[in-house]
């Protein structure tokens, strides 16, 4: 920074100092002297449609979401191809239709640039992810099977048909190019970076002030998963796990509009994949990710799950109804029976630590997911265990599969035959650990 301020005063009102230094600014979280790099920029050369899709930046980071928007808005007029001006309105436009449509439009603007041959290879997976979110699958595919010599490397573009076939429904297309991706040393997963120790305190934080805005909307919310099993057992979230999980019980299909919710309001951001219907929804909120689930009663129980195709990730737990408990002297809203909940989540043995744990794998809950969901699963987190170092933890993993899976890197092979010939007294999370 002081560089570029150096440089700024040695050459006032030169364009490449003055981009570097918005920029510099709106990535050290100062967006107020950003945007006045941008407006001198602006005031240089109005039509510098890169410096308006700053200022939108800015002006969203100072909280005013209309004239970020309306930056936005003016950006993408005159510039169409702008896709990352598109993806910014879906990210913070209160308006459902045109969310849908800015999505699109960074699909359509992605494949455009793609097809001239302005493509840069990391364009090309982000083509791909663009058309997942705007829920293109098969468009996905056949671009990227089109396109496998200009993606950055091979097991890119595994790494993507594997995806775009999960979200088809065909799980099995998806695990065998999930399988491939990482044969190839997929980059999937970054070298481990030093994360932020995840706080209990800042976690109830967070749960307190998600809940404060979801019951301003009248949606009342309950403890779930890891964060039940962290206050019931040890009175606060896990102190090792890395997000929060809340339940809501709908009383219908679609309702309570919990995409409304966090659509509306300026502090929160919805998936660019999320539609209105979904009964899972994944947020950061005052620094802390958290996962929201929506439970639906369905043939005497309630469901719950992280999407709606056929065999994807659903648990289903018996009927219950929501009581208050007292946790360190506040109070908190938990399923009536807590203790048959947490059974029928992480089975009987919930009240001993299980690091290996997984419930995308195994869970007693687990209902009607397909064997290849859960070997999808077990490799993409033996994958991300093994690149952490807890060798163990991976094994233990795809020990967890119903179907045999290998995770191979260079000089070795780890392969597994299925779970159903083992002992299978592994009980698991979906995330992370017992973390949920």
């Amino acid at each position: 920074m002081s560089r570029l301020q150096e440089a700024d005063r040695l050459r006032p009102g030169h364009k490449p100092i003055l981009q570097a230094l918005a920029v510099a600014w709106l990535r050290a979280s100062h967006p107020a002297p950003a945007l006045a790099c941008f407006d001198q920029l602006l005031s240089i050369t109005p039509q510098d449609w890169q410096a308006q899709h700053g200022r939108g930046l800015a002006l969203h980071a100072l909280q005013d979401r209309t004239a970020a928007l309306a930056a936005f808005r003016a950006v993408v007029s005159r510039h169409p191809d702008a896709w990352r001006t598109w993806g910014s309105i879906a990210d913070i436009t209160p308006h459902e239709a045109e969310r849908v449509q800015a999505v699109q439009g960074a699909a359509d603007s992605l494949l455009r640039l793609c097809s001239t041959g302005e493509g840069e290879p990391r364009r090309h997976a982000d083509c791909a992810n663009v058309l997942l979110d705007a829920h293109r699958g098969r468009e996905a595919i056949a671009f990227i099977t089109s396109s496998v010599p200009r993606f950055k490397d091979a097991a890119t573009a595994q790494e993507s048909l594997a995806r775009a076939y999960y979200e088809l429904g065909d799980f099995r297309e998806a695990l065998r190019y999930k399988q491939r991706a990482l044969s190839m040393g997929c980059p999937d997963v970054p070298a481990p970076r030093p994360q932020p120790r995840f706080s209990p305190d800042a976690a109830v934080g967070a749960l307190s002030g998600i809940g404060k805005i979801l019951n301003s909307a009248g949606i009342s919310y309950f403890l779930a998963a890891g964060t039940l099993l962290g206050f019931h057992r040890e009175g606060a979230p896990l102190a090792y796990d890395r997000d929060v999980d809340i339940g809501i019980l709908a009383n219908g299909f679609g309702s309570p509009d919990v995409a409304r919710v966090i659509r509306d309001h300026p502090a929160l951001m919805l998936s660019r994949r999320a539609r209105p219907g979904d009964r899972y929804f994944a947020i950061v909120f005052q620094g802390i990710a958290i996962d929201i689930f929506v439970y639906e009663p369905c043939d005497g129980g309630l469901h719950c799950g992280l999407g709606r195709l056929a065999g994807d990730v659903a648990w289903r737990f018996t009927p219950f109804g929501v009581k208050t408990a007292d946790f360190q002297g506040r109070n908190w809203h938990i399923p009536d029976d807590p203790e048959r909940y947490l059974t029928e989540t992480y089975g009987p043995g919930w009240q001993t630590t299980d690091a290996g744990f997984a419930s995308v794998l195994s869970s007693p809950a687990l209902f009607r997911v397909d064997p290849y969901v859960r070997a999808y699963y077990a490799l993409s987190r033996a994958h991300k265990s093994r690149v952490s170092g807890d060798e163990a933890k991976a094994r233990a993993l795809l020990r967890q599969s119903p179907v045999p899976v290998e995770l191979t890197d260079p000089g070795t092979s780890m392969a597994l035959p299925p779970c159903a010939d083992r002992d299978t007294t592994f009980f698991s999370a979906e995330k992370n650990e017992e973390g949920g």
